[in-house]
C-alpha cells in the first residue's frame, strides 16, 4: 500500500470515529426525550458522513453510533438491540446515495444544490421514521406488547423527523462548504 493511500485510510477512520463520538454526544446531550417522541440532532454527523464519504461510511457511523448509544444508554445490550441499530442507517443510504448520484450526473456536490439537499434529508428522515416504526412493531411482537400506542403517535414522529431533517440540512450545507473551502476534506475527495 502506498504512503498516500495509507493517509487516506487513516484520515477516513479517524474522521468516522470523531463523527461516531459526535453522534453519541448529540444523542445524549442536546435531546428532548419523552416516552413517545424523541427529538435530537444525532443525525447531523450521520448526514455529514454521508455527504463527505458516501452512503456506506454514513451507515457505518449510524450503526456503530446507535449501537454504542443503545449499550451505554438506558437500554443496555438486549435481545432486541439488533432491531434498533439498523433504522438510523437508512438516512445516510438515502442522503449519500442521492449525493453520489448528483455528483456523478451533474458534477455538483449535494451542498451546492440546497433544494435537493433538503429533499434528500427529508426523504431520509421519513424513511428512517418508517424503519423505526417497523422496529417498534417487531419489538412489540418480540416482547408481546401492544403496537397500538406506537401507531397512535406515528404522525407526530413523522412531523418531528421532518423538522429535525430541515434543521440538520440547514446546518450541513454551510458546514460542508466551510469544510471543503478549508481543505480539511482533501483526503475525502
Amino acid at each position: 500500500m502506498s504512503k498516500s493511500r495509507s493517509y487516506i485510510y487513516i484520515y477516513k477512520i479517524c474522521t468516522l470515529a470523531l463523527l461516531i463520538a459526535m453522534m453519541f454526544l448529540l444523542k445524549r446531550t442536546i435531546a428532548i426525550e419523552t416516552p413517545y417522541i424523541k427529538i435530537n440532532f444525532a443525525s447531523l454527523p450521520i448526514v455529514l458522513a454521508a455527504m463527505m464519504f458516501g452512503p456506506l461510511e454514513g451507515a457505518v457511523v449510524a450503526v456503530i453510533g446507535e449501537f454504542i448509544a443503545q449499550v451505554i444508554g438506558p437500554y443496555g445490550l438486549m435481545p432486541t438491540t439488533f432491531i434498533w441499530i439498523w433504522p438510523p442507517a437508512i438516512r445516510p443510504l438515502v442522503v449519500g446515495g442521492i449525493a453520489m448520484w448528483l455528483h456523478r450526473t451533474t458534477g455538483k456536490r449535494l451542498e451546492q444544490r440546497p433544494v435537493i439537499c433538503y429533499v434528500a434529508c427529508v426523504l431520509g428522515a421519513m424513511l428512517t421514521t418508517t424503519g423505526n416504526t417497523f422496529g417498534m412493531w417487531l419489538d412489540s411482537l418480540f416482547n408481546r406488547t401492544s403496537f397500538a400506542p406506537a401507531l397512535f403517535i406515528t404522525p407526530a414522529r413523522y412531523v418531528t423527523g421532518v423538522i429535525t431533517a430541515v434543521v440538520v440540512a440547514t446546518a450541513c450545507i454551510p458546514l460542508m462548504h466551510g469544510l471543503r473551502r478549508s481543505g480539511v476534506l482533501k483526503y475525502a475527495e
